[in-house]
């Protein structure tokens, strides 16, 4: 088993922003959306007769709102992150898709993130949690500004079990050049074993299952919060 070491929590430089925002993020993002609108059967064509409110929670530079909010036109998204530099470059990704009336931006802080309780009718974060030291105060807050039955969709990577499957993983997607592998590489060596997610929410009060392998390199939490 490899032994998890942490990247920075947050990715402040402007120049790893870019790198990060240039990556050819379209398929994941396209995949994580999907797999959100069948996990809790949300129908694009239909009217819900009032907004999906949703609150992306470590948005990086808001690829997912976007693409979410072209996929579904009830969705008005609520998006954080603690990076300067990441939600610089999601106020111009956003600008330029005209998405600036239904996508706002907040720096906040994912384990205190000081939005009201039971907000949300959906919470939403991708590629977050292999970023924090300690998770559970965040899925806690996840938690907090759910609604009651509301959805929660968390999805990240999968730390690999050996050094041999480390490298598989970043030679099939690690990118094009060294930096983005590396970068890669160092993501799936932070990130958590299922056991260990399942660890964190089963106290939390959710079912172990609802936690699940979804690709080769990530695992998925869907569930609603109790009524």
């Amino acid at each position: 088993m490899i032994i998890r070491i942490l990247e920075d929590e947050v990715m402040d430089d402007p120049q790893e922003a870019a790198v990060y925002d240039a990556m050819d993020h379209s398929a994941v993002n396209a995949k994580f959306v999907a797999d959100l609108c069948e996990a809790f059967s949300l129908d694009p064509s239909s009217d819900y007769g009032s907004y999906l409110d949703v609150f992306d929670v470590g948005t990086g530079t808001a690829l997912i709102p976007i693409a979410l909010c072209q996929k579904l036109p009830s969705a008005r998204v609520m998006a954080i992150d603690m990076s300067t530099s990441m939600l610089n470059i999601a106020k111009a990704n956003i600008d330029i898709d005209s998405m600036l009336e239904r996508i706002q931006l907040a720096q906040a802080n994912a384990a205190d993130n000081g939005f009201d309780s039971e907000m949300f009718d959906l919470v939403i974060s991708n590629s977050i949690i292999h970023h924090l030291e300690d998770p559970l105060p965040t899925l806690r807050e996840i938690i907090r500004v759910t609604r009651p039955s509301g959805m929660i969709f968390i999805r990240d990577l999968l730390r690999p079990d050996s050094e041999e499957e480390l490298a598989h993983l970043v030679e099939t997607y690690g990118g094009v050049d060294d930096h983005e592998r590396r970068l890669f590489g160092d993501s799936l060596r932070a990130a958590l074993t299922l056991d260990e997610v399942r660890e964190l929410v089963e106290p939390l009060g959710f079912d172990p299952a609802t936690v699940t392998a979804t690709s080769d390199r990530h695992w998925t939490w869907a569930a609603r919060k109790n009524g």
